[in-house]
C-alpha cells in the first residue's frame, strides 16, 4: 500500500475554478479530469488522504451530495480530514454531529473521516490537518486550506493542494524529495523567512 495526499478540491463549486483560472469553469468536468489523473497514479489498495474541503459548501449550495457521490469513482481507498467547508456542512445539514456526517461519508464510499490524523511511514512522522495554523511541533505537517496563496513550503511542513502538483496527488517519494530540499536549502535561506513590511 502507498499513501497519497491532496486537498481543497472544492467539488460542487464553479466559482473556485474561475477564481484560480483553471482549464475549465465546470466543476463536474474538472472533477472527472482530476479523478482520471489520480486513478492512473493509484492502485486499489492504496490510500488517499483528502486534507479538507473535499466539497464546497455554502448555505445556498445544493451540489454537495453529488460531489460526495464521486468518491466511488476513485480507485483507491480514501480518508477525509475535515476542512472548514465540511465543518459548515456538519453544522447545517447534520445537526452539528460529526458522527452523523462520518456515517454519511462511509456510506458514500470513504474509508474513514477524521478531524486530523497522525501517520508514521518509512521512519517519518506526519501530522495531517486542514489549516496550517493547526500544525503540530515535532512532525512533518501536511495541510491544505491556503490553495496557491502561500505556496508549497512552510518551516513546519508542506501544502498538499493539488494545484501545486500539476493536478496530481502527492506521494511519499515526492514528499521525501521535498523534505530533503526543504532541510538543505529552503530552511537555510533567510529570504524564505522574510515576512516584513515592504521597503
Amino acid at each position: 500500500m502507498q499513501y497519497f495526499f491532496t486537498s481543497d478540491t472544492h467539488f460542487g463549486d464553479d466559482d473556485k475554478l474561475q477564481r484560480e483560472n483553471w482549464i475549465t469553469k465546470d466543476w463536474q468536468k474538472f472533477a472527472k479530469k482530476l479523478i482520471k489523473i489520480w486513478n492512473k497514479q493509484v492502485k486499489k489498495d492504496d490510500l488517499i488522504y483528502f486534507l479538507g474541503d473535499y466539497v464546497n459548501y455554502e448555505k445556498t449550495d445544493n451540489q454537495w451530495r453529488e460531489a460526495f457521490a464521486l468518491i466511488k469513482k476513485i480507485k483507491a481507498k480514501c480518508i477525509l480530514i475535515i476542512g472548514n467547508n465540511e465543518e459548515r456542512l456538519i453544522e447545517d445539514k447534520f445537526n452539528g454531529s460529526f458522527n452523523k456526517f462520518r456515517q454519511f461519508c462511509l456510506e458514500q464510499g470513504f474509508t474513514d473521516v477524521k478531524k486530523h490524523d497522525i501517520l508514521k511511514s518509512e521512519g517519518l512522522k506526519f501530522y495531517l490537518t486542514h489549516k496550517p495554523t493547526d500544525y503540530k511541533k515535532g512532525y512533518i505537517n501536511l495541510f491544505g486550506h491556503t490553495h496557491l496563496a502561500t505556496g508549497l513550503w512552510k518551516p513546519f511542513g508542506f501544502n498538499m493542494y493539488y494545484g501545486l502538483n500539476f493536478l496530481k496527488l502527492f506521494d511519499l517519494d515526492y514528499i521525501k524529495r521535498l523534505l530533503y530540499v526543504k532541510q538543505k536549502y529552503w530552511d537555510q535561506d533567510e529570504n524564505n523567512w522574510f515576512m516584513g513590511e515592504e521597503k
